[in-house]
């Protein structure tokens, strides 16, 4: 019986935390749409006009944790120097709720000494994650960052794999962050403290708010990101890559108003700190309470850029690219259409 309810409960707040998503994002996705009205195009550029040549990519695991012939790396990397893609990230491990990291990366080194080889100028980050706990129903995960004993244990892992591997840099995916999350800073900085000035620090990041972007909302902060967090984010490290996707958006207007929002509100947060800024764009299938894939896509999401950096209000200079996700799932179509829409081929 106890067994039961205890089901019943989970079912419940599962329940109810995708019915409040889901209304959440459609009161957004509103506010976007009527802010979107007011913001008009102050150019009508394409997006080949903004491409810089400086784009991004998440890679899988299998790169790292699995042996791979080395002129299969080598094809990879020409590949992707083609796309002009100059950074990489490559999923490595993440910590494990026993507190290790799961041992996923016994090929990293060979991968990264080989890439590099091939293509100097791109830029090889381990992807690292970090399920963070928070309370409330949209935590589920289980890294204390507020405890110094796991943030040193992140920071020398960080090093580790950095130095010992070859990578260019780390770059870190804590989810779910809470704007003003002091903890998160501290960690960033101790990561600096231990991969040095020349190494890239880099950071997946989340929404942004909506309205009133700099007013300190409580219940909305495990949310979205005040303006202010993202500017002290972005000054702890070198590179921020914009998670655009997971929107909860139920139309394609919707979500290409929501992307278009995001990069006049976050080119701003960020403009003058000479970060470098990339918004991801989604590529992957899989469907979720929080992801359409007929609505999330690399077309909708390149669009929704592409309006964005048209806005009289976004700072197009502020921007470096876009940032696709994921590798392992974007096909020859979508490859196609991010050549038409973003490199302009």
């Amino acid at each position: 019986m106890r067994l039961k309810q205890v089901k019943a409960a989970e079912f419940l707040r599962r329940w109810s935390r995708r019915r409040l998503l889901v209304w959440l994002s459609l009161l957004v996705g509103l506010i976007a749409v009527l802010r979107g009205c007011f913001f008009r195009p102050a150019t009508n550029y394409p997006g080949a006009h903004f491409n810089r040549g400086a784009n991004a990519i998440w890679l899988g695991v299998e790169w790292v944790s699995e042996a791979h012939d080395e002129f299969e790396i080598i094809a990879l990397a020409d590949e992707l120097n083609r796309w002009q893609i100059r950074t990489v990230y490559v999923y490595v491990s993440y910590l494990k709720a026993d507190g290790e990291f799961n041992p996923t990366f016994a090929h990293a080194a060979q991968f990264a000494r080989v890439f590099k080889a091939a293509q100097p100028d791109l830029d090889v980050q381990a992807w690292v994650g970090l399920p963070v706990v928070q309370s409330g129903p949209f935590g589920n995960g289980y890294v204390d960052l507020s405890d110094p004993g796991v943030r040193k244990k992140i920071a020398a892992f960080c090093a580790t794999i950095v130095h010992e591997a070859g990578f260019g840099g780390v770059h870190l995916d804590p989810e779910p962050v809470s704007s003003d999350q002091a903890d998160v800073l501290l960690l960033l900085e101790q990561i600096r403290s231990v991969i040095g000035d020349t190494k890239t620090l880099s950071m997946a990041t989340r929404r942004i708010l909506p309205v009133l972007s700099d007013v300190r909302l409580p219940v909305v902060r495990k949310l979205a990101w005040r303006t202010s967090y993202y500017r002290e984010v972005a000054q702890r490290v070198d590179q921020i890559a914009v998670m655009t996707y997971d929107s909860s958006m139920p139309l394609p207007v919707l979500y290409r108003q929501w992307v278009r929002f995001h990069v006049i509100e976050i080119s701003r947060a960020v403009d003058g700190t000479g970060v470098d800024l990339l918004f991801g764009v989604p590529t992957f299938e899989e469907w979720t309470t929080s992801h359409w894939p007929s609505t999330e896509n690399i077309t909708t999401g390149l669009k929704g850029v592409i309006d964005g950096l048209n806005d009289a209000k976004a700072r197009p200079a502020a921007v470096t690219g876009v940032a696709l996700y994921p590798h392992w799932e974007t096909d020859a179509d979508e490859w196609a259409i991010y050549e038409s829409l973003w490199l302009g081929r």
